[in-house]
């Protein structure tokens, strides 16, 4: 079987992790893997070598075109290589490549799979004509959660699946010899954005530490809003937490950095599937997480047993469960032992099975 991907490109974010492990599961059963990205990042999730990376984006002597031309050129290109490839299906992710998918093949034969990663109503309600251009073009479209799957025309909803995210295997095996001893720490996973609000989680953290002075806040993840970095930097100079909160930036074994932490934190305002809120409750940590829009912490988290839920931007909820969870560490680690139960769930193997069945029948449509 022919399989063309198509996303942005391969940099560490949930998509592009999943896409990883779905290529390189794929590769290694024999299926002809086409990788088909528009610009390679600085850090990438690793690629077997038998898929084939092929690039549609702009390059460096595209620069001084008109922002239309650039469009045409991205559409032009994409749609060429799906031409000069001809596989059995395309398979894209995220609303942009999906955009450009369904507009690049419109007239083609080609099935289209879609896979939407995060809410809705930020990624495609902006979008009204080119989201009806996908819904009538695709094939198939994988949804996170089924608040996302609602959004969309009954059309697409009928042709559509509901798969969770793949972990990946290193999580399995790095569990298998790993002891845990729980040290003062609280962290947090995720791009320095306004999607992620750890602004909300300093504020916390600032009230939090005055009972708890013991324990440090590191929080992981790629600077991506410097604006935003430098207000959480003010933030903490003016209430003396320099020492007390650590930005730790990427790191490529973050199973390793952060599986003795005392708790794990997601304070984001929206989220798809939160690929670090997974990774934390597998490897035991006790979680708190904000219950975002389209319910993919809730589908995840049974509250107050397999961890805590609160209302996205709730300080004083967040506050309180907080608290909570180090105060009571032994209810905190009943908590983690619980969340680790998701593991099966999102078990890679299993989730690329489920992959694969869907796109064989859609293949055979």
């Amino acid at each position: 079987m022919r399989i063309l991907f198509h996303l942005n490109s391969m940099g560490h974010g949930g998509a592009e992790r999943c896409v990883s492990i779905l290529c390189n599961f794929f590769a290694k059963k024999g299926h002809h893997v086409i990788l088909a990205t528009e610009w390679k990042s600085p850090k990438e999730y690793t690629i077997d070598a038998n898929v084939h990376r092929v690039h549609v984006g702009l390059d460096a002597a595209d620069d001084k075109k008109g922002r239309i031309a650039k469009i045409w050129l991205r559409y032009a290109r994409l749609r060429s290589c799906i031409k000069k490839q001809r596989p059995d299906i395309v398979i894209s992710f995220c609303n942009k490549a999906n955009f450009r998918s369904a507009t690049a093949m419109l007239g083609m034969k080609i099935p289209l799979l879609v896979s939407v990663r995060n809410d809705p109503q930020k990624d495609y309600a902006p979008y009204k004509i080119l989201t009806k251009i996908m819904e009538q073009k695709a094939a198939g479209c994988v949804f996170q959660t089924p608040d996302a799957r609602a959004f969309f025309s009954q059309k697409l909803q009928d042709k559509s699946k509901i798969i969770l995210n793949p972990l990946a295997q290193q999580y399995f095996e790095f569990l298998q010899y790993k002891s845990i001893t729980r040290e003062k720490e609280i962290v947090t996973v995720g791009r320095i954005t306004a999607q992620k609000n750890q602004m909300l989680l300093l504020k916390v953290f600032d009230k939090v530490c005055k009972t708890f002075p013991e324990y440090t806040l590191k929080i992981y993840g790629a600077v991506e809003d410097q604006q935003i970095f430098e207000k959480m930097k003010h933030f903490l100079a003016s209430r003396g937490l320099e020492n007390r909160v650590l930005f730790m930036g990427e790191v490529d074994n973050i199973q390793e950095q952060m599986i003795n932490a005392a708790l794990f934190v997601l304070s984001s305002d929206y989220e798809g599937m939160p690929n670090a809120l997974i990774e934390a409750m597998v490897l035991g940590i006790p979680c708190i997480a904000t219950d975002c829009p389209c319910g993919g912490s809730a589908m995840l988290i049974e509250n107050q047993k397999s961890g805590i839920l609160v209302r996205p931007g709730d300080q004083k909820a967040l506050e309180q469960a907080v608290r909570y969870m180090l105060s009571q560490p032994d209810k905190a680690e009943q908590m983690g032992n619980q969340a680790r139960l998701l593991a099966d769930r999102v078990d890679p193997k299993k989730i690329c099975e489920e992959w694969m069945e869907y796109i064989e029948q859609l293949i055979k449509k």
